[in-house]
């Protein structure tokens, strides 16, 4: 479960929620990143096991057309920390 960022002092007009509230959205855009990363990964190791793109669909909820869109692209690696190159 990602931490989210808080404020180092929160101020004192009550406008630290604001701050929580960024924060929150900001950590749930990287976990659907990576949630989409893990199902793209999924589908085309799914598909290269020899399933078909209609039971995929089926046990994936999404219809056939996505799923193959899905798998015209190359999947996504995650991010590698050990090239990053962090902010100064």
């Amino acid at each position: 479960m990602p931490s989210f960022p808080t404020p180092a002092v929160p101020p004192a007009d009550g406008t630290g929620d604001l701050e929580t509230a960024a924060a929150a959205v900001t950590a749930a855009q990287q976990a659907l990143q990576r949630a989409r990363r893990d199902l793209s990964a999924a589908i085309h190791a799914a598909r290269h096991a020899g399933q078909s793109v209609s039971r995929i669909a089926a046990r994936t909820g999404l219809d056939p057309v996505t799923v193959r869109n899905i798998l015209a692209v190359t999947p996504a690696k995650p991010p590698d920390s050990s090239t990053s190159v962090l902010p100064r």
